[in-house]
């Protein structure tokens, strides 16, 4: 059987707990084929002086990071496939430079997040009150925009957490056409979506995409992926069982693996 985490973080950011066996082990337990280190990415779009560990590799030990899994690709081989790849925050206006961080290596893939909008992390509980502040249909509106320009970058291979301003259970209030508007522009660049299990956790109670983004997803043809976004190793697989029933309600017939930014379709355990 094979069944895929590509969204699995690295001791090397600040926010996650752990060392790597950890992680590799916890998805031995849970019966994985196959996971990803997605390291979030140095935060090239900082100056230097501003930019920290909290949430990002530092750019110095990028291929530090990446020698460490090649390592321990060939430690277990013969148990567990491991792929490299990274988390990039996509920021408008700054591709000029990301692209020698993407540039440094081979990666297995490249996930696109979005978690600023205008310097604002929207995502982080410490910022939460600017929900109240704002109005909670702009902010998704100028969510996707942003997502859908690094999608037309063409640099990566994945939209990770696709419905992320809901995290903290902030919901649009009217459709959102921009978000179909992404959708549209994954399939012209044939991005995969990622379906998050980290979701469960939140507030908000369910998996990034919701199932009807899900649903519109699968009626365009976009192929889709699991990650659990994992900060601990517990965390490693977590869900997938909730996902993949999911995923099978909404029509999916396959999910996407990834080599060295190949897609290889696999089927739905």
């Amino acid at each position: 059987m094979i069944l895929c985490d590509y969204h699995i973080h690295t001791p090397r950011c600040g926010d996650s707990e752990g060392d790597y066996e950890e992680y590799i082990e916890e998805a031995l337990r849970k019966n994985l084929s196959e996971i990803g280190f997605s390291g979030h990415s140095p935060q090239y779009f900082l100056s230097k002086e501003l930019r920290k560990r909290e949430s990002a590799i530092p750019e110095e030990e990028l291929e530090l990071y990446i020698h460490e899994v090649e390592t321990l690709q060939a430690k277990y081989r013969q148990s567990i496939t491991i792929r490299i790849g990274l988390e990039v925050d996509f920021i408008p206006g700054k591709e000029d430079d990301l692209l020698p961080i993407i540039q440094i290596h081979s990666w297995d893939y490249l996930l696109l997040s979005v978690h600023y909008l205008d310097g604002w992390a929207f995502d982080h509980p410490k910022y939460i009150s600017r929900y109240q502040e704002e109005n909670i249909n702009e902010i998704y509106r100028r969510y996707y925009r942003t997502l859908k320009a690094g999608v037309e970058t063409g640099f990566f291979d994945i939209v990770a957490h696709f419905d992320l301003p809901k995290k903290f259970g902030f919901v649009p209030t009217e459709p959102i056409e921009e978000e179909e508007e992404v959708l549209q522009a994954c399939q012209k660049k044939d991005m995969v979506l990622e379906v998050n299990t980290a979701g469960f956790y939140k507030p908000i109670g369910e998996a990034y995409p919701s199932f009807p983004i899900l649903q519109k997803a699968q009626s365009i043809g976009l192929k889709i992926c699991l990650g659990s976004d994992a900060h601990k190793p517990l965390s490693v697989g977590q869900s997938f069982d909730q996902a993949l029933n999911m995923i099978r309600k909404a029509g999916f017939q396959s999910l996407t693996a990834f080599k060295k930014r190949e897609k290889i379709p696999y089927p739905i355990p």
